[in-house]
């Protein structure tokens, strides 16, 4: 009697049973690394319900203004800036998030920055573990990074953008500093895309132009000594890419005025430097650790790997919404050092990687699911709808936190809003007045004059409020924990 033939599995069932393995053994060596990240991105789900603040709101008004009227060129959202010169550089990122709303509501616009800001993340990660560093390592460098990153990244805004495309950018430089190559030239186009959404994209042609400076300074070492064409043209070409925009002869302009002219840490205090509080303590020591490393086991990394975090250091120390860089940029370098301090486990823990790794992505899932299914209430409680109705009332003077939402919320204010977040087109003048309301300084009410409706920050501006009701200038017509809306009298 003959044997019978064995039956082979069909392809299909070849091909799925060689992606379950593969699965496995990925889960079984980047388990650690998969839980940290799944931690993260639940984390910043969770943070959609506070994601839209005062500088989404400006995007969504930005955006509409963009698809509606065309580019800007002079402002006309407002009184105090109306009619003066707007260069609006981050059009594309504003124009992609009004059209995600339109498509899909705020939802989708929260999710898709929350997308942006964990693909950054994710990244990074991914290209240390390209570089040679260990899964392990990389996931006790996030902690901190996370630390430096979060806060900056869970607020929906143009910068969003610009995560995903500094990552993009210090991949393309990082690989070529180990293995030049003409694909470092992918820069140009990146910076050109990058140029239109964020002003940030000035950090990622300074890494270019940084890596073009290393390269020079490799030659120049070198014997005999020579000067590289191609590292000539890393430094040349980033402040072009820059100028590849519909506002290409205002940028030079703009780009100076925002760093050097703008006297935005009066009201934001983002633009602030980083001072030693518990909150920034793990920025602190993340600089204060990575030095250290840099110090002991820096021949790991390139010179340009070297130049970068020294760079992004320093910048998180001059502003406080710079600490998200230097997280990205630290998250890629370090995780290599620390393998040389510590020792490699004799066993890894195989068995329960793979269920972690398995499991916390799909509470991952579930939270995305869980957010979903939230009312647009959900996403807007610090922004009820009745306080816009109770605002929208002549011409409104609103301070910052809320200017934008009322001009989102009631487009017939276009025009009639003392004033919004865009501070850079704020004049001394403005800055002065602003600053004496803020502080109730002499003639602080006389900014007032004009105007109908009174909207002020609860937690900040209850002084105002007071003043302006006891000497019954004006009545309050909405108050809760966040807002009050005042009607001035005639």
């Amino acid at each position: 009697m003959s044997a019978r033939p064995e039956t082979m599995p069909a392809p299909p069932a070849r091909a799925a049973g060689a992606a379950r393995s593969a699965i496995t053994l990925r889960l079984e060596k980047e388990g650690t690394l998969v839980i940290v990240l799944s931690a993260f991105a639940i984390v910043m789900l969770l943070a959609l319900r506070h994601g839209l603040v005062v500088d989404g709101w400006m995007a969504l008004v930005s955006g509409r203004e963009v698809a509606q009227h065309g580019l800007p060129a002079h402002d006309a959202l407002t009184v105090w800036a109306h009619g003066r010169r707007w260069t609006d550089q981050q059009w594309l990122a504003q124009l992609g998030l009004y059209e995600l709303v339109r498509l899909g509501g705020i939802k989708l616009a929260l999710f898709f920055h929350a997308l942006l800001g964990v693909s950054a993340v994710v990244g990074a990660a991914a290209l240390a573990r390209r570089l040679g560093a260990s899964a392990r390592s990389a996931a006790w460098i996030c902690l901190p990074v996370f630390v430096a990153f979060y806060p900056e990244a869970a607020v929906l805004r143009p910068q969003s953008f610009g995560y995903p495309m500094f990552v993009a950018v210090l991949w393309v430089l990082a690989l070529d500093a180990r293995s030049p190559s003409r694909r470092v030239f992918l820069v140009c186009p990146l910076l050109a895309l990058w140029a239109n959404l964020h002003g940030s994209a000035l950090l990622g042609a300074a890494l270019v132009a940084l890596a073009g400076v290393s390269q020079l300074a490799d030659g120049l070492l070198a014997r005999p000594r020579r000067v590289s064409a191609r590292a000539l043209a890393l430094v040349i070409a980033p402040p072009l890419c820059l100028l590849v925009s519909p506002y290409a002869l205002q940028l030079p302009a703009y780009y100076q005025q925002v760093l050097h002219g703008g006297d935005f840490s009066r009201f934001v205090s983002e633009w602030a430097p980083t001072t030693l509080t518990p909150a920034t303590a793990p920025v602190y020591g993340l600089v204060i650790f990575g030095m250290w490393l840099l110090g002991r086991s820096g021949a790991r990394v390139s010179t340009f790997e070297k130049l970068a975090f020294i760079a992004t250091a320093a910048l998180a120390f001059e502003a406080v919404r710079n600490t998200a860089w230097l997280g990205l940029v630290a998250l890629v370098v370090l995780p290599r050092l620390l393998d040389d301090l510590r020792r490699a486990p004799a066993v890894e823990p195989r068995r329960l990687n793979r269920v972690l790794g398995a499991a916390i992505p799909a509470f991952v899932l579930l939270t995305a699911l869980g957010v979903a299914a939230k009312p647009d209430g959900w996403f807007t409680a610090g922004f009820p709808s009745a306080a816009a109705d109770a605002a929208a009332h002549g011409r409104v003077f609103a301070m910052s936190p809320y200017a934008d939402w009322l001009l989102w919320t009631h487009p017939e204010l276009r025009g009639r809003v003392a004033f919004d977040a865009r501070f850079e087109l704020f004049s001394s003048a403005d800055v002065g007045r602003l600053g004496a309301f803020e502080a109730q300084l002499d003639g602080w009410q006389q900014s007032l004059a004009g105007y109908t409706t009174v909207v002020l920050d609860a937690r900040k501006n209850q002084g105002q409020r007071d003043a302006l009701v006891h000497t019954k200038q004006a009545q309050v017509v909405y108050s809760d924990s966040d807002i009050i809306v005042l009607r001035l009298r005639a």
